[in-house]
């Protein structure tokens, strides 16, 4: 459509000695190509490793649903939320390090971009997802777990977000 789109993907590392990866567009018109890494990883066994463990897909939060921590009020033009994962009806354990989780969002007009990042952390200079032309958007995103399991959110513009889990990365 021409829309600035984002979109997680897990690559593997391309098995020359930098680990390169290469990008390949089926357009016949120019585009441009911004990456974010925001993680890696390790070989098993290395030290601090995480496992992951998928769970049933379950709802953290809807900011459609009645006021509260994990519903509404639909999120205001340059607010910023925090979502403590583990107090979610997900019974995610407050072990969890990262969280992998699909993002949507709902806005009620242009949504320039959704960040998310851990509680405690500056919030990145990227974006989780984007939507210029207003239509409802998800995104895969692997967020880790911030102060007490809480992510945040910043929205440019208002929206409506919702939060599915479908597992998470702990010891």
């Amino acid at each position: 459509t021409g829309t600035i789109t984002a979109n997680a993907a897990i690559v593997p590392a391309g098995i020359d000695s930098n680990g390169s990866i290469n990008f390949y567009s089926a357009s016949a018109n120019p585009i441009h190509t911004v990456l974010d890494i925001n993680g890696y990883f390790a070989p098993p066994g290395s030290p601090g490793g995480l496992k992951f463990y998928p769970v049933s897909p379950c709802r953290i939060l809807d900011t459609r649903d009645p006021a509260g921590t994990f519903g509404g009020p639909i999120m205001s033009a340059l607010e910023t939320r925090d979502f403590p994962v583990p107090q979610s009806r997900c019974n995610i354990p407050s072990t969890a390090r990262a969280y992998s989780l699909n993002a949507t969002v709902v806005p009620v007009t242009t949504l320039p971009y959704l960040t998310l990042w851990p509680l405690g952390q500056t919030m990145p200079t990227v974006s989780t997802l984007n939507s210029l032309d207003g239509s409802i958007v998800s995104n895969a995103a692997i967020v880790p777990a911030g102060t007490n399991g809480t992510i945040r959110a910043f929205t440019v513009s208002p929206t409506h977000l919702i939060f599915d889990i479908n597992g998470y990365f702990a010891p």
